[in-house]
């Protein structure tokens, strides 16, 4: 539908130094909006040393305020856009833990976007005593959206997977309104990291993501404990973007346990990524949830199976002894067998690899895109 408007709300942008799969999605589904006709400005946070607007691939970016005062500040700026005569059609509000309280001041059709709740990820970037806390605390800013989507007002709410769906429902979240609109992967990008035969991997087990408190890397180093003692010829890389109290952290404990032959990357760039992902045996993911697994799909674009802790979302992009395997949360000895089971075991390591790589030529972003307009034109049209 050419000339629709859309005002796309979110804390990040892609060039935030803190950007992550969030914000992946947010840029390539925007990026395909503008190439099907539709206008699109995101409102978004200002960290140091990014203009205050700028256009990437067609959509333009307004920033404004910081991690905390984004969420004012977009407010401001969804007025300052109206008084100067840019109308949207449709509000996309996308929450990260955070929601932009459209429901309260926007007058346009709303579409929530949200990847995940953060619900017992409380006890990780809080205090562990504050998570009840937390918990609490997000569910009332979520009052005002079901109250939203119950009245019509807010039309529809996208999320990635049954998982999210799942917590949604619990939340009070009518049924009727919510859409799935998977994560895609860049086929341009990955399609040269083929290794269809094992072929140039070493005995690589390899964590890719964040590096911080959530994510339960720690799970990983116990588990490393077990595999070191029973394979002496496999290396961990862990890589990513540090939170640097924890890597410390990390760190310390792996000299406690007396691990070798760890690896920590940090701050790595999208080649070195691919070619990461594409030399390890296995890819590995402990998180205490995600609202996907974006790193899995990519992963397994590069025939890298993965092992992954069964939590809500990783449990969606990994199944369980068809792409890859699903481990009890926080059993380090049951997640140090599976690293072990394929390590030792090439030929199913090779069919869960390839049934990895056909499940995830099921995603594309173009596809992604096409069915986030679907949702768009779908409200407008009513």
């Amino acid at each position: 539908m050419a000339g629709l408007k859309i005002l796309w709300f979110n804390w990040r942008c892609i060039k935030h130094p803190l950007a992550g799969g969030a914000e992946v999605y947010t840029h390539e589904v925007t990026r395909r909006l503008v190439q099907m006709g539709f206008e699109v400005v995101l409102v978004t946070s200002k960290p140091k040393g990014l203009p205050a607007n700028e256009w990437i691939d067609g959509y333009k970016i307004v920033r404004g305020g910081s991690r905390l005062t984004v969420y004012r500040k977009a407010q401001i700026l969804y007025s300052k856009l109206k008084e100067n005569g840019w109308i949207p059609d449709v509000v996309v509000d996308e929450v990260n833990t955070i929601p932009f309280m459209t429901p309260l001041y926007s007058n346009e059709p709303i579409v929530m976007l949200i990847h995940q709740l953060c619900r017992d990820c409380w006890s990780h970037a809080v205090h562990p005593l504050i998570q009840p806390l937390g918990w609490f605390a997000e569910k009332i800013m979520h009052k005002p959206y079901i109250k939203a989507s119950q009245s019509g007002k807010l039309k529809a709410i996208i999320t990635v997977s049954e998982s999210t769906v799942r917590d949604l429902l619990e939340l009070g979240y009518p049924d009727r309104t919510i859409r799935i609109v998977h994560n895609g992967v860049d086929w341009d990008y990955y399609k040269d990291c083929l290794n269809n035969n094992g072929e140039g991997r070493g005995n690589t087990v390899l964590y890719f993501g964040r590096i911080t408190r959530y994510k339960r890397i720690e799970d990983l180093l116990m588990a490393w404990k077990i595999v070191q003692s029973r394979r002496q010829d496999v290396n961990l890389v862990i890589a990513g973007r540090p939170d640097p109290k924890y890597l410390n952290r990390l760190k310390r404990l792996a000299s406690k346990l007396s691990l070798e032959r760890i690896t920590f990357k940090l701050n790595v760039p999208r080649k070195e990524k691919k070619r990461l992902l594409a030399s390890a045996k296995v890819l590995v993911y402990t998180s205490t949830r995600e609202g996907w697994g974006q790193t899995v799909l990519e992963a397994a674009a590069c025939k890298t199976p993965a092992i992954a802790q069964d939590v809500p979302g990783l449990r969606d992009s990994v199944k369980n002894n068809k792409t890859g395997l699903i481990v009890p949360p926080r059993d380090p000895r049951s997640l140090a067998e599976a690293i072990l089971d394929l390590l030792e075991n090439e030929e199913y390591r090779l069919i869960l690899a390839e049934n990895a790589y056909k499940y995830a030529k099921n995603f594309t972003w173009d596809n992604t895109a096409e069915s986030f307009a679907e949702v768009l034109k779908g409200i407008t049209n009513a």
